[in-house]
């Protein structure tokens, strides 16, 4: 009778609902990992390195004058800026950027404003900068450097990208 009696049991504890229903439900995680942010107001700069007479370079090594130009910044609080810069190198001279458009014998030379640190072309060393808090600026100069005994007159244009980091 034993078994009859659990059967029994059992069936009146399904017919008065004493057994336990299985329920799920969900746990979400919501947060973010927060750091350093930085945001540019320009994203893209001309430098105007003007019209230079090929007669102002005498001789390998010779230079235009500085032109300066600057990224502004919308706000940063970071601890450090840092930038890189790709562009094709100038085949006589690795440390300046090439020049499109006609002209040899020459490349672009790019600085940090002061000549604190040269931007080289393809390098991964950076050049740093402290934050600047929105509308401050990161400024550069920029200038022509004869690079061949022999320069070629026309246009002597170059478009660079910088690869911006912070921390």
């Amino acid at each position: 009778m034993r078994p009859l009696f659990h059967c029994t049991l059992l069936a009146g504890l399904i017919a008065t609902g004493s057994v336990s229903a299985a329920d799920t439900a969900h746990i979400y995680f919501v947060g973010t990992i927060n750091g350093a942010t930085c945001s540019l107001s320009t994203s893209n700069i001309t430098i105007p390195l003007g019209g230079v007479n090929k007669s102002a370079f005498t001789g390998v090594g010779s230079v235009s004058a500085w032109v300066g130009g600057s990224l502004v910044s919308g706000g940063c609080n970071a601890s450090l800026v840092s930038m890189t810069f790709t562009g094709p190198a100038n085949a006589s001279n690795p440390k300046l950027f090439a020049v499109i458009g006609g002209a040899a014998g020459i490349g672009i030379q790019l600085d940090q404003a002061g000549g604190a640190q040269q931007a080289i072309p393809n390098s991964s060393t950076p050049v740093t900068f402290a934050p600047a808090a929105a509308g401050g600026l990161y400024s550069f100069g920029a200038r022509y450097v004869q690079t061949d005994d022999a320069i070629r007159t026309g246009p002597a244009n170059a478009t660079i990208t910088v690869l911006i980091t912070y921390t």
